[in-house]
């Protein structure tokens, strides 16, 4: 078994000190997402991530609070599912006292329509929600939604 974080956690694993926001990610966005054309797209209010590179492909971005979402990180080819891919994006700070700032991945199949295959937390504030792979089993262990795993296709 290995744990799976993908580039995203390096990049946002820097604390920033001050204020009441635990602020862990720095914003910086992974040139994969320029590469790829990701871009933010709204229908109704709700956002979508969207590709010019794969336009079959919509995912929702489920915000964590009221906020404007934010793609991070872009990455096909999960273990040996050269067609999996993963996409991370900044989901909003819910809090009261102390905003967390929360990063999402949402781990999808690129041949069928974008299908969503799992979709997790990957930080929580400062702390980084443990993704494993082993083999062609892909688990996480998501604060909100329970341990939760797949098999790849």
């Amino acid at each position: 078994m290995r744990t799976f974080l993908g580039g995203a956690v390096a990049v946002m694993a820097m604390a920033v000190a001050g204020g009441a926001i635990a602020e862990c990610y720095t914003g910086w966005q992974s040139p994969s997402v320029e590469a790829y054309r990701w871009e933010i797209i709204y229908e109704d209010d709700a956002p979508f991530a969207v590709s010019d590179d794969y336009p079959w492909i919509k995912l929702p971005l489920y915000m964590q609070a009221p906020s404007k979402p934010k793609i991070l990180s872009f990455e096909r080819g999960i273990g040996d599912s050269p067609m999996v891919a993963s996409l991370v994006y900044y989901a909003g700070s819910p809090g009261t006292s102390v905003l967390v700032p929360i990063t999402e991945r949402i781990v999808f199949d690129m041949s069928i329509d974008g299908k969503e295959l799992l979709r997790g937390t990957l930080m929580e504030g400062c702390d980084p929600v443990e993704w494993s792979l082993n083999g062609d089993v892909l688990s996480v262990d998501d604060p909100a939604m329970g341990y939760q795993e797949i098999v790849l296709p």
